[in-house]
């Protein structure tokens, strides 16, 4: 491919992917209008419903004006909590069509072109869902939605698997994407000799205390889901929506399941989490307030646990199997460091602080404002968490890594005793 069908071929791609993308909330709120609405509200609400939950996933946030719902009045108030679920979507169809493109001759024509028709149609439905009640920030959506779009498609193209298009062979490596790699690759080699020889295992451990935590969190809210589905059902009754209605809110709530997986998570580490102004979700105790009528909200725990910081363990467990697991990956932590102690301290640290790293950061995307007055604050405080988090797996990382890096025996026969 040329340069100029390679971008021809990006922007169509990029074109298709926000097709996808806001096809998958338009369709459901169109039938939710024309089913259950019997034409007493204009479909543009269900249009622009769509574009702003769309433009919300990728980080642009949503300003609502002061009015009145339910015969309540609020004032404005602005929606930043981003639907996990449907971002990651999101982000899954930008990472692959940047896999398509990284077989190209030249990928930058590609890039070039994918964004700019990304922006383009971006500005125009901003412009078309402006609306006094409830608009996207305008500026955010200029800039937000296409670095986000962007980040993900180099990735693509970078490090993801070519996927080439076209005809183009699976073999071919563009220059970006190889000098891209080279970059990364000597700026590693450049990183102190300890860098170096802890990353892998570090990184692979942290990752994997953080995967199982979210695991163990997801299955507990299985578990809360199956002992309070009666509660469930009554949160249900009580908002009054029809069979399509009760569907759509539904698939709302499997799109924040990410935000209450990692709230869960933040729970096991004892930092807890909140869901407005003034609550407090804790192992210790729960004080939750006013909560929104949302039906997944009924499984949370309430009242005091004798018991509570017994979830604490969790952590700790994952932290000790982690550390074991990672000991044959520590091959060059046992051969390069002299003693048990500089080992293991390092070891042990650089595994909190990329656990507790990645929390902080999964952390903060789960969290944001979702409703008026104290509804701006709900989810994780991720300073608090990554304190925490870092402390409990230093804990027992380093512990561990008395017998995952403890440096092995000289093998030289001078050096033997």
């Amino acid at each position: 491919m040329n340069r100029r069908l390679t971008a021809g071929v990006g922007a169509l791609q990029a074109l298709t992917v926000m097709a996808i993308g806001l096809g998958v909330l338009v369709v459901p709120l169109f039938l939710l209008w024309l089913i259950e609405q019997n034409g007493m509200t204009n479909i543009l609400v269900a249009y622009r419903s769509a574009v702003d939950l769309w433009l919300l996933a990728q980080g642009v946030p949503l300003d609502v004006a002061a009015g009145q719902f339910a015969g309540l009045t609020f004032t404005g108030f602005t929606i930043s909590m981003l639907p996990l679920a449907y971002s990651a979507f999101l982000a899954w169809l930008s990472y692959r069509l940047g896999r398509k493109l990284s077989a190209a001759p030249s990928i930058w024509p590609g890039w070039l072109g994918a964004a700019g028709a990304y922006a383009a149609v971006t500005f125009a439905l901003t412009r078309s869902a402006d609306f006094a009640p409830a608009s996207p920030n305008s500026a955010a959506a200029l800039i937000v939605p296409v670095v986000f779009f962007g980040a993900f498609l180099v990735l693509g193209s970078t490090i993801g698997e070519p996927k080439p298009i076209y005809g183009v062979s699976r073999q071919v490596q563009a220059p970006e994407r190889i000098q891209i790699r080279s970059w990364f690759e000597t700026r590693f080699e450049n990183l102190p000799w300890w860098a170096r020889v802890v990353w892998s295992p570090a990184w692979r451990a942290g990752t994997a205390i953080v995967v199982g935590l979210f695991a163990v969190s997801a299955i507990a809210i299985g578990i809360l889901v199956l002992f309070n589905w009666i509660n469930v059902i009554t949160f249900y009754e009580s908002i009054h929506v029809a069979v399509f209605g009760g569907l759509l809110l539904t698939l709302g709530q499997i799109a924040l399941m990410p935000n209450l997986v990692v709230w869960a998570a933040s729970w096991f580490t004892g930092s807890g989490f909140i869901i407005g102004a003034g609550s407090l979700f804790s192992p210790v105790a729960s004080a939750a307030g006013p909560l929104p009528i949302v039906p997944m909200l009924a499984v949370l725990p309430q009242g005091s646990f004798a018991f509570g910081m017994v979830a604490v363990v969790v952590p700790l467990v994952l932290a000790f199997l982690a550390t074991v697991w990672v000991r044959d990956h520590a091959r060059d932590v046992r051969y390069e460091f002299a003693t048990p102690l500089a080992s293991a301290l390092t070891l042990g640290l650089a595994i909190a602080f990329v656990a507790a790293t990645e929390l902080a950061v999964v952390g903060w995307l789960a969290s944001g404002g979702f409703g008026p007055g104290r509804f701006q604050t709900a989810g994780v405080n991720s300073l608090i968490l990554f304190v925490v988090a870092f402390v409990e797996v230093a804990a027992a990382s380093f512990l561990t890594s008395f017998y995952s890096a403890k440096p092995d025996k000289a093998d030289h026969p001078l050096l033997r005793r």
